[in-house]
């Protein structure tokens, strides 16, 4: 019996002596945001004109703040004009450069969009602390359109990384 027990003690501190405990699991699993409610966010259009970042509808959470922002004054139709995307890191949260970030873009009748898929290639601003891409957009009739992102990113810390993908919007005003 005591052969049994020592054997048992001898395997689990090998097992033990296996672990790396700094390391990021090999593939962190994605969390699902529609099993639940996040306290911090209000659903997918979270709190709006803090100051502090781009302005419009925006994502924030402890880890990252994921904003939509017009970056013209107004829209007019037939001339083309851009939507800003960023994603910022908060606290120790940092961009994981190395995951293949994406943005996939939808947007109603009424306006067209230069690219339906924005990857790292096309950001305009790309580092640990902030991404930002650039949409191009082209209104072809007055009234308000929206404009939907998905994005696809991972956020990290120097003990764990969280894959995210979430949706935000933004009602587009065309003169």
């Amino acid at each position: 019996m005591r052969t049994g027990h020592l054997f048992s003690i001898l395997t689990l501190l090998v097992g033990l002596a296996g672990c790396d405990r700094g390391a990021p699991s090999p593939k962190a699993a994605e969390h699902d945001h529609s099993k639940h409610h996040h306290d911090h966010a209000d659903g997918e259009a979270a709190a709006r004109d803090k100051g502090d970042g781009p302005t419009g509808p925006r994502i924030e959470t402890g880890s990252f703040l994921l904003a939509l922002a017009p970056t013209e004054g107004a829209y007019r139709v037939g001339k083309s004009g851009q939507v800003e995307i960023a994603l910022e890191g908060r606290g120790d949260w940092h961009v994981n450069e190395e995951y293949p970030i994406r943005v996939d873009l939808k947007a109603a009748p009424g306006i067209a969009l230069d690219k339906s898929e924005l990857l790292k290639d096309d950001a305009k601003e790309f580092g640990e602390e902030k991404v930002r891409f650039l949409a191009g957009v082209e209104p072809s009739a007055e009234g308000e359109h929206e404009v939907t992102c998905d994005v696809s990113f991972a956020m990290c810390t120097e003990e764990n990384c969280i894959l995210e993908k979430r949706t935000v919007a933004m009602q587009i005003k065309v003169e």
